[in-house]
């Protein structure tokens, strides 16, 4: 699976998590919860998505933080911290 594979699913789990959100306005530098309306709700969602779609990815209570939720950059460099892959900025 491609950097840009992983990317793609992040985006499609966003989508499927967030009511009305519009593809075109997610971007890597895209705020979660001020730019993109993600909440605690679906957040959860949005996680259990990556987790369903991404092997080998699962979330692990000891290291996410708030802070992975900042933008789409920080959860795809979380999601790639986790597989272990070396992250690179995605353009």
């Amino acid at each position: 699976m491609s950097n840009s594979d992983i990317l793609n699913i992040i985006k499609d789990g966003l989508m499927d998590s967030i009511p009305n959100l519009n593809y075109d306005a997610i971007k890597l530098n895209s705020h979660l919860k001020n730019d993109l309306g993600i909440d605690s709700l679906s957040s959860m969602f949005f996680l259990t998505y990556l987790e369903d779609n991404i092997q080998g990815f699962e979330v692990n209570p000891d290291t996410i933080e708030a802070r992975h939720f900042n933008t789409l950059q920080t959860i795809y460099d979380y999601v790639m911290g986790s597989l272990s892959l070396v992250t690179t900025e995605v353009e």
